[in-house]
C-alpha cells in the first residue's frame, strides 16, 4: 500500500512540473542586409544563460528553451563583421518565429583573439562608450572635440590643441583622464596651456566611467574616469603578421581675413597612424608610428598666429603569451611642439611649447583561482615628462617644468569583484623664471569594488573604497641652487614660514544600488571623494606667461571634499530608448585658481600708443612681469560649492532611419561668493538623423549651445549658436572611409570656457577626412 502511495506522489511530481516548466522553440533566418544572403555560424544565445546556438548555412536558427521559467529574454545575435543585435522576446508563446532578421556590415578594426580579457562589466546608465562607427563620426584631434557631442561635456581650451574635456562643470583633477587605466603622466590637468600626451589616431574606445566602479581609478572621480583603450594592447593577439592603418586630413576656412598681418590664409591637419602586428612562436611584438601636424587655427573672422603644431609617437610592445600568463614590455616616445597665441595682457609674440615625454611600462597578467579571484595583474611604469616654455626669437626658455612618475599597482579581481594597491612617487622639476619648488610626491592607495544582487527586491549592490596616504615634500626653488629653499628655520629648527612639508590622509568611498524591471533599468549612488593639492595650488610664485598669469600659491589649503549623488532611469526596447539622469555634489572647501581682479578696459588698450596701463598701481596686478610689465595675479581660493544637474537622451529605431535627441544642463553656485560658480558650460541640446543604406551612413546633427549668462567671478557673457555637422561614412569589411562636415554655415560663435575667446572665436566650417584599414 505505501509502495503504491510513493508512486503516486512521484506521478503528480512529474505531472506537475510538466505543469509549470515549460518548453520554448525559437527561430529565425539571418540574413546581410545588404546582399540579402543568408549568413551562417552566427552566434545565437541569451544573456546570462548557458544555452545557445547557431546558424546553418541557410542562416536558419532554432533555440530551444527546457524547462524554461523566465517570462522575457534578451536574445543576443552575434557575429565578427556585423554589428549585434539584441531582441527582447516575451515568452508568452511556446513557439516563437522571428522570421528574417537583418543585420548590418561593421568594420573590422581587428580580429584578434582577446587573450585572458575578465573585464568588470558593472556600468552605470550614464557611462559612455565610444568606439567604432561612433568614434569615426566624431573623431577629432583632441579627445575633448572628439567627445564634445556628448551630454555634458565642455571644452577648456587654450585654443584647439590644448583643448581639454570638462565633465558636468568637473575640470582639472576632479575626473580621471588614463590610458589603458594608467594616468597619463603629462602636466595637462595642471594648468589650461599644457596639452594631453595622447594622439587620437591610436585611440580604439572611450569610456566614461562614473560611479562606485571609478574609484579603482583614484580618489578623486566626482566627475567620473574617462579611460582610453589603444590599438596594439597587449590583450590583443594576432595569428599572422598584420597591419592597421589610419590616414586623415583637416580643413578649415579658407578667408582672406586675418588678426594679424602675416601668416597663412588657412589651417590643413595632416594626421597618420601606422601598426605593425608581428608574431612569431608564443610572442607578439607591435610596432606604432604616430605623426600629426597642423596649421594656425582659423575661424570665420580670420587665423590666429603661433597656434600650430606638430606632434610624433613611436611605440615598440614586445609580449610573450602562456597558457595562463602573459609578460609585456612597452616604451613609448612622444615628441610636440606647439603654440600659444599672443595677447596684449600676456605676450605680443606668443609662446613656443616644445616637450617630451618617454615612457616604459611592465604588464604582468595571471589566470588564477585563490579565494573568488581569477585574476592577478601587476602594472610597473616610469614616466618622464618635460615641457619649455619659450619666447619666439629668444632662444632659451622661460620656464621649464619637468614631472618623473613611478607608478606600481598591483590588483587581484574577479567579474564583480576587485582588490588593488597602488604606489606612486612624482618628482615636479621647474626651472627658470618661476619660483615654484622641486617637489616631491609620494602616494600610496589601497582600493576595493564589489557588485552583488541582495534578496532584497532582487536589488544590484555596487560599493567601492579607496584609502590614500599623500605627502609633499617641498625643496629648492632654483634649480641650480641646493640652498635657495622656501621652508625656514629658526635657531631652535622651527619651520617659521608658511611653505613646509605636507601630510594628507584622504577616504573616498562610493555604493550605490541597480534594478532591473523588464524594460525599465533604476540606477542610485552616493559618493564622497578626498583631494589633496597640487603642488602649483599650494607653493606657486611666479609667472606663467603661457596662461597670462602670475599665479600665486597657498601652502595653507586643506584636502578638498565632495559629496555626490546621482539617480537615473532608463528604458530601453527594440524601437525605443530613453533615459534620464539627476545628479548633485556639494564640496564645502572646493579650490580653484581663478583671477584676483580684472581690468575692463585692458583689451583695448595698445601697449604701443604711448599712453600708460589704464589700470595704474592695483594690487591684483604684478608689476614688472611678461614683456609688457604686467600679468594679472591669480591665486588658489577655496569656496562653499553646489553643482547640478540633468541629462535626458531619447533614441528612436525606424529600421534603416535612427533619431536620436539628448539635452544636458549644469547649473554651479558659489556659496562663498553668493553668485555663479566660474567655468561652468551652458545648457547644450543635440539632434541627430542617422540613415543607413547598404554599406553606407549618413548623419545630419543640429546643436543648439546656449547662451552662458550666469557668469562667475570677472567672467564674461557668452551668446548661444545654432550649429550643424554633416557626416557619411562607407564601411566594408576591414576598410572604413568618414568625413566629417563640421558648422557647415560658418557660424561665428564662442566657447565659454575658452580661455581666448575675447581675442577669436571658434571653428568655422571645417571638413575631417579619415580612413582606417586593416590587413
Amino acid at each position: 500500500m505505501m509502495n503504491i502511495k510513493f508512486f503516486k506522489y512521484i506521478f503528480i511530481l512529474m505531472f506537475c512540473n510538466f505543469l509549470f516548466s515549460k518548453e520554448y522553440n525559437i527561430t529565425g533566418y539571418t540574413f546581410d542586409v545588404d546582399t540579402k544572403k543568408p549568413i551562417k555560424n552566427i552566434n545565437v544565445y541569451i544573456d546570462n544563460k548557458d544555452i545557445g546556438t547557431t546558424t546553418d548555412k541557410d542562416g536558419y536558427f532554432n533555440l530551444s528553451l527546457k524547462n524554461f521559467s523566465d517570462k522575457k529574454i534578451n536574445l543576443n545575435i552575434q557575429i565578427i563583421g556585423y554589428e549585434s543585435k539584441v531582441i527582447k522576446i516575451d515568452l508568452t508563446k511556446n513557439w516563437i518565429d522571428l522570421d528574417k532578421i537583418y543585420l548590418k556590415n561593421q568594420l573590422i578594426e581587428l580580429a584578434p583573439v582577446q587573450i585572458h580579457s575578465h573585464a568588470n562589466k558593472s556600468s552605470q546608465i550614464s557611462d559612455v562608450v565610444v568606439e567604432g562607427k561612433d568614434l569615426n563620426e566624431n573623431l577629432k584631434g583632441t579627445l575633448a572635440t572628439t567627445l564634445s557631442n556628448h551630454p555634458n561635456i565642455g571644452i577648456n581650451s587654450f585654443g584647439v590643441v590644448t583643448s581639454k574635456p570638462a565633465l558636468r562643470g568637473f575640470s582639472g583633477d576632479r575626473f580621471l583622464l588614463t590610458k589603458e587605466g594608467t594616468e597619463t603622466g603629462d602636466l595637462s590637468q595642471s594648468s589650461i596651456d599644457h596639452v594631453i600626451t595622447l594622439d587620437m589616431s591610436e585611440v580604439n574606445q572611450i569610456e566614461i566611467i562614473r560611479g562606485p566602479r571609478s574609484l579603482i581609478y583614484g580618489p578623486n572621480a566626482i566627475g567620473g574616469v574617462i579611460n582610453t583603450t589603444l590599438a596594439g594592447n597587449p590583450k590583443t593577439r594576432v595569428d599572422k603578421f598584420s597591419t592597421k592603418m589610419t590616414l586623415g586630413s583637416e580643413q578649415f576656412t579658407k578667408n582672406d581675413l586675418i588678426l594679424h598681418s602675416f601668416g597663412p590664409t588657412y589651417n590643413q591637419g595632416l594626421f597618420g597612424n601606422l601598426l605593425f602586428y608581428i608574431p612569431f612562436n608564443n610572442n607578439q611584438i607591435n610596432l606604432s608610428i604616430n605623426n600629426r601636424t597642423y596649421g594656425n587655427q582659423t575661424s570665420p573672422i580670420g587665423i590666429l598666429e603661433n597656434t600650430n603644431s606638430f606632434t610624433e609617437n613611436y611605440k615598440v610592445g614586445v609580449t610573450h603569451y602562456n597558457i595562463d600568463n602573459y609578460v609585456n614590455f612597452n616604451f613609448e616616445k612622444f615628441i610636440m611642439n606647439y603654440g600659444i597665441p599672443p595677447t596684449p595682457s600676456g605676450h605680443t609674440t606668443g609662446i613656443d611649447i616644445p616637450l617630451y615625454k618617454n615612457s616604459l611600462e611592465f604588464n604582468y597578467h595571471k589566470d588564477i583561482s585563490i579565494i573568488n579571484f581569477t585574476e592577478l595583474n601587476v602594472k610597473l611604469s616610469y614616466i618622464d615628462y618635460q615641457h619649455s616654455e619659450v619666447i619666439p626669437g629668444q632662444g632659451s626658455f622661460h620656464v621649464s617644468l619637468a614631472k618623473k612618475t613611478q607608478n606600481l599597482k598591483i590588483e587581484f579581481s574577479a567579474e564583480n569583484l576587485l582588490i588593488g594597491f597602488k604606489r606612486s612617487f612624482k618628482k615636479f622639476i621647474p626651472d627658470g623664471f618661476y619660483l615654484t619648488p622641486i617637489t616631491k610626491e609620494y602616494d600610496l592607495s589601497l582600493y576595493g569594488f564589489y557588485e552583488t544582487k541582495t534578496r532584497i527586491e532582487n536589488l544590484d549592490f555596487l560599493g567601492s573604497f579607496r584609502l590614500g596616504y599623500h605627502s609633499i615634500n617641498p625643496d629648492q626653488y632654483d634649480y641650480n641652487d641646493p640652498n635657495a629653499n622656501l621652508i625656514t628655520y629658526d635657531n631652535f629648527g622651527n619651520i617659521i614660514g608658511l611653505v613646509k612639508d605636507r601630510k594628507f590622509e584622504n577616504i573616498s568611498f562610493s555604493f550605490g544600488i541597480r534594478k532591473q524591471m523588464d524594460e525599465f533599468q533604476f540606477n542610485s549612488w552616493l559618493m564622497h571623494t578626498m583631494r589633496s593639492p597640487r603642488v602649483e595650488e599650494l607653493y606657486s610664485d611666479g609667472p606663467h606667461l603661457a596662461t597670462y598669469a602670475f599665479e600665486i600659491g597657498n601652502p595653507n589649503l586643506k584636502a578638498e571634499k565632495i559629496y555626490g549623488m546621482e539617480n537615473s532611469i532608463s528604458y530601453n526596447s527594440n524601437l525605443l530608448d530613453f533615459s534620464l539622469v539627476t545628479f548633485y555634489n556639494y564640496s564645502p572647501y572646493y579650490f580653484q585658481m581663478t583671477k584676483d581682479g580684472i581690468c575692463d578696459d585692458a583689451w583695448q588698450w595698445d601697449p604701443n600708443s604711448g599712453l600708460g596701463h589704464p589700470c595704474p598701481g592695483v594690487d591684483w596686478i604684478d608689476w614688472g612681469s611678461a614683456p609688457l610689465g604686467w600679468l594679472y595675479e591669480y591665486s588658489a581660493k577655496g569656496n562653499e560649492v553646489v553643482i547640478k544637474g540633468f541629462e535626458i537622451d531619447l533614441g528612436y529605431d525606424f529600421g534603416n532611419f535612427e533619431l536620436q535627441y539628448n539635452l544636458s544642463y549644469v547649473h554651479g553656485d558659489n556659496k562663498t561668493l553668493k553668485m555663479p560658480l566660474s567655468y561652468i558650460h551652458p545648457m547644450k541640446e543635440i539632434l541627430e538623423f542617422n540613415f543607413n543604406k547598404k554599406s553606407m551612413d549618413y548623419k545630419l546633427r543640429f546643436s543648439k549651445i546656449h547662451k552662458q549668462n550666469r557668469l562667475g567671478e570677472f567672467e564674461t557673457y557668452t551668446p548661444g549658436v545654432n550649429l550643424t555637422d554633416f557626416i557619411v561614412s562607407y564601411s566594408y569589411m576591414s576598410h572604413s572611409i568618414t568625413m566629417q562636415i563640421n558648422n557647415i554655415f560658418n557660424e561665428v560663435h564662442y566657447n565659454h570656457l575658452s580661455r581666448i575667446k575675447n581675442i577669436t572665436p571658434e571653428l568655422g566650417t571645417n571638413i575631417h577626412f579619415i580612413y582606417k584599414v586593416f590587413i
